[in-house]
């Protein structure tokens, strides 16, 4: 007599199965909420996030990102963000075998009270110089000056030592970086929309900025080493095709933008400032004179805007009234006499 076996089936009490349903929609809702999340913050705004605070380790394990694909948002958080110039250059990273990083292992240039101190003074510095920029209405005027300005009362620096906003302000001379981020931090300043355009083959760096809804790039660096006597203006307002025509190439932005207004092709715009600020100029008379020596003399050791043109009184941009700036602009009266 054979023996015949009976396989049991084992059914899962409702109660289990109905718990098990809700965990598996529990673990959909988690997956679905961290991919909202991800697309809410990029991974640039987390980096820029850990780099102002300071962070050792930042995870971005999230972002599934290549070392190319980190390194292209490392650069586009370092060069569109005017006051992040504690964080070294020199990039490290943790990833997995399958070649996705995990974490981004940033170096700091300075303590973070030191960083606390160096980006109040620019801080400081760049809404004292977008100050001067107030009395003109449009947007283009704001530009113009502010551009003229900085090629004016700044110098590049050929040791290319002098690569960020910090250094630019304290030295008065910087790389075509340091030109760009003061830019970009001074228009921003004034509430016009400014960012980078980089060039690897170039080596090079400019801005694009959005003026009256258009996007134009400007070059502060080629238009301040054109001549020595005047600044030019080859290099404001152009268009992709006038950038190509002029020397620039094979570069790259950190928005989706064209240029394409040709609007201030050949424009005067030499009409369009009714007046200028120039260091020294502390009663902003259009001239430096005897009495701007006589004030600044007068006003030695106040920073206080309301007395007077503080910024314009900072002749040798060490951020303080002093003796110093009364020397050097007596003299320059006394060169120009």
């Amino acid at each position: 007599m054979g023996v015949i076996l009976i396989k049991k089936r084992y059914v899962l009490p409702w109660q289990c199965v109905v718990s098990l349903l809700l965990c598996v929609a529990l673990l959909q809702y988690i997956f679905a909420v961290k991919a909202v999340a991800r697309q809410d913050r990029t991974v640039q705004e987390l980096m820029s996030e850990g780099f102002y605070n300071f962070e050792e380790n930042i995870d971005i394990s999230e972002y599934s990102l290549t070392p190319n694909e980190l390194l292209y948002s490392f650069l586009c958080v370092i060069k569109d963000a005017p006051y992040l110039f504690c964080v070294s250059r020199n990039l490290r990273y943790s990833y997995k075998t399958n070649g996705h990083v995990i974490s981004l292992i940033p170096r700091y240039t300075m303590t973070k009270d030191e960083y606390e101190y160096a980006r109040e003074y620019c801080i400081r510095r760049v809404k004292a110089m977008a100050s001067l920029a107030e009395h003109f209405k449009s947007e283009v005027e704001k530009a113009l000056f502010l551009h003229d300005f900085i090629c004016e009362n700044f110098e590049y620096d050929s040791s290319l030592e002098n690569e960020n906003v910090y250094e630019f302000l304290l030295m008065g001379k910087g790389t075509c970086e340091a030109y760009m981020l003061l830019y970009t931090a001074v228009l921003r300043e004034c509430g016009i929309e400014a960012h980078f355009a980089a060039s690897d083959s170039m080596a090079h760096i400019w801005n694009v900025v959005k003026l009256d809804g258009e996007w134009y790039y400007v070059d502060l660096t080629w238009d301040d080493s054109a001549s020595s006597d005047t600044v030019s203006r080859r290099h404001f307002l152009c268009s992709d095709a006038t950038a190509t025509e002029r020397g620039h190439k094979e570069w790259y932005l950190p928005v989706d933008v064209c240029c394409e207004s040709e609007k201030y092709e050949n424009f005067d715009f030499d009409e369009l400032l009714k007046g200028d600020v120039t260091l020294g100029d502390v009663d902003h008379d259009g001239e430096v004179s005897l009495l701007d020596l006589l004030i600044i003399r007068g006003q030695q050791g106040s920073n206080d805007a309301t007395d007077f043109c503080a910024f314009c009184a900072d002749v040798d941009l060490n951020s303080v009234v002093d003796d110093g700036d009364v020397e050097l602009l007596r003299r320059k009266l006394i060169v120009s006499d």
